[in-house]
């Protein structure tokens, strides 16, 4: 199987690499983000790919469905790092948010920024006496570089240990602020969805972005900068209610269409 049903080209041939990662450590309240990635690809088979971009050729590591929730983060740092290398454009399927910071690393001394989509900041020290928990996730991505910004949008949910941090590091925590020019690692929460439409998620908050508004911004975002990965996380899925497998899916698929579309350049060169 690959995602979205179209043909799966070896990875040797490929472009784009689908790497689902079905982590769960991290979360802190509702659980079910292992069985996310499975439910995604599945989905993703039904979603219509008219437009279909001519240059994604996509590999999905389909092997990883039942061993990522045992294999540590640094092996995923190490994975996306061999394909970064070969020239692949990389996108992770969670698994919770906590995966982030180890998608993030082979990036993080290339000036690259990030963009988060997300209800929560993630920019605790700790959280439940764990580092590594899905609620530090950003600040541990800002700790790799101290020169990376991060421009986040949804954010509806911030403690005040993480007020204080933003406020000392107001140089280069960005709210509802698209950049331009810059090179950028997107990490999409689901939960930055409004609860009506995205309620598979362990820790959904109402107030959130509705679909045609979270595809302008994306539109307007990939516009004016080049994404170099993505990961979509914390996609927990309801047991008999796949219209938001669905959701996910297609929300995979159209960033994957709008950054095809709009850095065809940078597919077509990719070495392969």
């Amino acid at each position: 199987m690959n995602f979205l049903g179209v043909k799966k080209y070896k990875y040797d041939e490929c472009n784009t690499l689908i790497i689902p990662y079905p982590k769960e450590g991290g979360v802190s309240y509702g659980r079910g983000t292992r069985n996310g990635p499975r439910s995604i690809i599945k989905a993703s088979q039904q979603v219509e790919l008219h437009p279909y971009p001519d240059n994604l050729k996509i590999h999905t590591f389909m092997s990883l469905i039942g061993q990522a929730y045992n294999t540590g983060l640094p092996e995923l740092t190490q994975m996306i790092k061999l394909g970064k290398e070969a020239g692949k454009f990389i996108m992770t399927i969670g698994g919770d948010h906590s995966l982030t910071p180890a998608a993030f690393k082979p990036w993080a001394n290339d000036n690259v920024d990030i963009i988060q989509f997300d209800a929560h900041s993630d920019l605790r020290d700790t959280y439940d006496g764990s580092k590594n928990s899905h609620a530090c996730a950003m600040r541990r991505c800002l700790e790799l570089n101290h020169k990376t910004n991060l421009y986040r949008f949804g954010i509806r949910n911030t403690s005040k240990e993480e007020e204080q941090y933003i406020k000392k590091n107001s140089h280069r925590i960005f709210r509802h602020t698209i950049p331009e020019n810059k090179k950028l690692y997107l990490t999409f929460d689901v939960d930055a969805f409004d609860v009506s439409l995205m309620p598979a998620t362990g820790t959904p908050e109402p107030g959130g972005y509705m679909w045609n508004e979270t595809m302008h911004l994306l539109d307007t975002i990939v516009k004016y900068n080049e994404i170099v990965a993505v990961d979509v996380v914390e996609f927990a899925p309801i047991k008999g209610i796949e219209a938001y497998d669905f959701v996910v899916a297609k929300l995979c698929y159209e960033i994957l269409r709008k950054i095809s579309n709009s850095c065809w350049l940078y597919f077509d060169n990719m070495r392969l």
